[in-house]
């Protein structure tokens, strides 16, 4: 019989983490979102949870124990945040594939990888999650000042190092106890006369296992409740091109470009971030004046709430916004982004898919 380098049981295993990995990392852009949004950032602080992106291409290394495995898990993730409609394009496949290939190289040893050593799987989880820094870097930031790209670099090495490292470590570690994984001592991956069989001894390890497990199926859980409740109520999934106009308003409708392309101004406007900073240009959109005019909003609103497709909202007062001929909505590589000269980069938000007036 022919046998093949990866085992169908690792096969099942980089599937199943791939996918997870692939579907939550787009509620983890939204937790990282938030993290922003209370910081009063356009992006930067949600790097704290950098690791969490790691924790799946981390622990199909961990399990399977296999060369190549982080690699081919980091690629079916990012493959799979693409298809689930990531604004990054094709690039969050190149961030994923690069977070893969990081713990592959530093964890090259088999005997490394059985050992689990803590310093290793840290070196492996910080490196992996700092490196989603760089590559958006090059694609989309390049006006970041170097200490700015280094000071988010360190943030989100220490998020890999606690999710990407300690956390999966402990992962592991329950996982080993309850039986379901084989043990870290006397181990060579790529020996088959090697005995891999691990037993639980006493009580108390029983007891131990029992424990770690639930604190990680509690964890686990939780994650994921979150995961259902921002799929549910929070992700919005609009038609491309379209933004939808609702609320404390008589006409709500779908906001399509074309429709608006005579009504067409240019301002001139600067980011000022937090983190970021954007040199003055001119930018041509939509007044969003003219786009809450045409819903009608009801006499007794107060506010106009900006939403992108990943949460991320900002919130402006409705008479600021029917006297600002500085605020537009503009169409920029096929997504909506609000242009916001009169305010700080924390309400520049982007892939608007959502105005509401309350």
């Amino acid at each position: 019989m022919r046998k093949y380098y990866f085992s169908t049981k690792d096969l099942v295993t980089i599937a199943l983490l791939s996918a997870l990995g692939g579907v939550l990392s787009t509620y983890i852009g939204y937790l990282g979102n938030m993290v922003n949004h209370i910081i009063g950032v356009p992006f930067g602080a949600g790097q704290f949870l950098a690791g969490l992106h790691v924790i799946w291409i981390m622990l199909a290394l961990g399990i399977t124990r296999k060369k190549g495995a982080a690699t081919v898990t980091g690629l079916l993730k990012g493959v799979i945040e693409l298809f689930l409609g990531s604004t990054h394009g094709i690039v969050i496949v190149i961030v994923s594939l690069i977070q893969g290939v990081i713990p592959d190289i530093i964890l090259f040893n088999d005997k490394t990888k059985a050992n689990r050593s803590p310093m290793f799987y840290a070196l492996a989880g910080g490196f992996s999650a700092a490196s989603n820094v760089i590559v958006f870097q090059l694609f989309f930031f390049s006006g970041i000042p170097l200490y700015l790209v280094a000071m988010l670099c360190m943030l989100g090495a220490a998020s890999g190092i606690i999710f990407g490292g300690w956390l999966v470590l402990e992962m592991l570690e329950s996982l080993e106890l309850s039986g379901m994984i084989l043990g870290k001592k006397k181990v060579v991956v790529d020996d088959p006369n090697v005995d891999e069989s691990v037993w639980i001894k006493g009580k108390a390890e029983k007891r131990k296992a029992l424990m770690a497990v639930i604190a990680a199926t509690v964890f686990l859980s939780a994650f994921t409740v979150g995961a259902v409740y921002y799929f549910t109520f929070v992700f919005k999934l609009t038609e491309e091109g379209t933004i939808e106009v609702s609320g404390a308003v008589a006409d709500p409708y779908t906001f399509r470009y074309d429709d608006f392309s005579d009504l067409q101004v240019t301002v001139n406007a600067e980011l000022i971030g937090s983190v970021t900073y954007v040199d003055p240009r001119d930018y041509t959109g939509i007044l969003l004046c003219d786009i809450v005019t045409e819903a009608g909003p009801d006499g007794a609103a107060a506010e106009v709430v900006v939403t992108g497709r990943d949460g991320y909202y900002a919130v402006f007062e409705l008479d600021d916004v029917m006297a600002d001929d500085g605020l537009i909505i503009i169409l920029e590589d096929e997504l909506f982004r609000i242009v916001a000269a009169n305010y700080e980069g924390a309400y520049w938000v982007e892939d608007v898919v959502s105005v509401e007036v309350r």
